[in-house]
């Protein structure tokens, strides 16, 4: 059994919200034996961009009126995925560039609202392009590479509408609805087994196989297409790995055996971008092993390496960062979440004893032994619910999320991607030109302009 899905989501970073889902529990056939869709209204603190909304063409109309809050669609989604697992046991979710978007995202979806993503264990990642890259990098004679610029350079495209295309699912452009994409998904890994005889299920049976990250005296040889293609013949580079300490049954720490050679280091901080956190559970490092050469023995004399290796277990306490809660929300630990899911509750059931439930936060902080970081995190978690879905949170309240987020920035991990609302409403009025009044997009532009202006007047302090 396996469940494909995907997100449309309010912005490219991660700080935004999922606006519309889809997901479908399909046989080893790939027939559909069960869906759960829908759209999410925008929260109350939630300005979706003009650059997503012109993507994934959803109405914010639609989404306010017919879809459910963020809160209702955790509860939603987590009974769905609970339901499967009890029935099916252990399930992955594939979805298609899911790694490091849709399958975070759903985490943090259930997270936030002290709902675990783990289901002891039966929910892992399994990534469409991981599997056609996989695909690629063994048939390099035979695999339909899609020659794209990207930053003024000639490359390899593996996205899914240039994937389809090719492989012949896909006639017209892609639609980025999040049902069409994910039965678009299905289409491409069927394409993709059928040309290359391989399954799906073989590939992630080697995604989870741990022998060469548990193998002693060895190093690391992962094949990747380089950048830069100069001609059709492709270009397969190798990045080599050591692996230099376990952080848990399925993940491991990797040091980049080239950086570590090339990249100056000053201070113990840099050895956090020469390493790499692998969880098997949510990505594919397939590779061979080799026998450790004296260079390697040398490398993991460093003490600073052996350091990193002592302490795999705290990887992240290694190199601490100071991302917004939204960009990390596992970093709040498990060991309260269901702290966190009593107060959320409480508070959605009777809104009127945020107080008293402060309060109680503040005493179990004060009963708890220091350092109080996850438990902060967890309260941070709990506010957010409270300025989102509160019936009436307090106006001081509401900004002191407002100003770092659309107006300072500093919440954001880039500062590329902040939303200015009005800078937004700007390019909207722009877009709006260029399209006729009687079509889709200028309709669900439309919508967007008046949600973005009722936004500043309600959020946004004039000047």
């Amino acid at each position: 059994m396996l469940i494909f899905y995907d997100f449309e989501t309010s912005q490219k970073d991660f700080l935004g919200q999922i606006l519309s889902y889809y997901f479908v529990l399909v046989d080893e056939t790939f027939q559909p034996i069960q869906d759960c869709e829908g759209l999410i209204k925008p929260n109350r603190l939630e300005l979706p961009a003009c650059g997503a909304i012109q993507v994934n063409k959803l109405s914010i109309r639609q989404c306010m009126e017919k879809g459910i809050s963020e809160f209702d669609a955790a509860n939603k989604i987590h009974a769905f995925l609970q339901h499967v697992t009890n029935e099916h046991g252990h399930v992955p979710l594939v979805g298609f560039n899911s790694a490091r978007f849709d399958f975070k995202h759903i985490e943090k979806l259930l997270l936030k609202h002290g709902l675990s993503p783990t289901f002891y264990g039966k929910i892992s990642s399994l990534d469409v392009i991981q599997f056609a890259r996989y695909c690629a990098l063994n048939h390099t004679e035979s695999f339909p590479f899609v020659r794209k610029k990207r930053q003024d350079t000639d490359t390899f495209s593996f996205k899914l509408e240039d994937l389809a295309t090719e492989f012949g699912c896909l006639n017209d452009a892609q639609t980025h609805d999040a049902k069409d994409d994910v039965l678009l998904t299905i289409e491409l890994t069927k394409a993709l087994e059928k040309r290359f005889d391989i399954t799906l299920k073989s590939f992630y049976t080697q995604q989870h196989n741990l022998d060469a990250f548990t193998t002693s005296g060895v190093y690391l040889k992962e094949p990747v297409f380089q950048f830069e293609q100069i001609s059709d013949t492709p270009i397969v580079t190798y990045n080599e790995w050591l692996v230099i300490g376990k952080a848990s049954k399925t993940t491991f720490i990797l040091l980049d055996i080239d950086a570590y050679e090339n990249k100056p280091r000053d201070q113990f901080s840099d050895y956090g971008t020469l390493t790499k956190y692998l969880n098997t559970r949510s990505h594919a490092l397939i590779c061979s092993t080799h026998p450790k050469t004296d260079r390697h023995k040398a490398i993991l004399k460093d003490p600073n390496i052996q350091k990193i290796a002592e302490n795999a277990l705290q990887y992240f306490t290694l190199f601490p960062v100071d991302w917004d809660i939204e960009y990390r929300p596992w970093s709040m630990g498990f060991e309260l979440i269901q702290t966190l899911r009593h107060y959320i509750e409480r508070l959605h059931q009777t809104p009127n004893e945020y107080d008293a439930i402060i309060n109680e936060w503040k005493q179990l902080k004060k009963n708890t032994p220091k350092p109080h970081d996850k438990l902060n995190l967890m309260i941070t978690l709990f506010n957010r619910f409270y300025l989102n879905h509160h019936p009436s949170p307090k106006p001081e309240h509401l900004q002191k999320y407002i100003g770092p987020r659309y107006i300072t920035g500093t919440m954001h991990r880039n500062s590329m991607d902040q939303i200015i609302p009005q800078t937004e409403l700007t390019t909207i009025e722009f877009h709006l030109t260029s399209y006729d009044p009687g079509s889709h997009e200028y309709r669900v532009l439309s919508e967007l302009q008046d949600y973005t202006k009722q936004f500043i007047g309600t959020h946004i302090p004039s000047s």
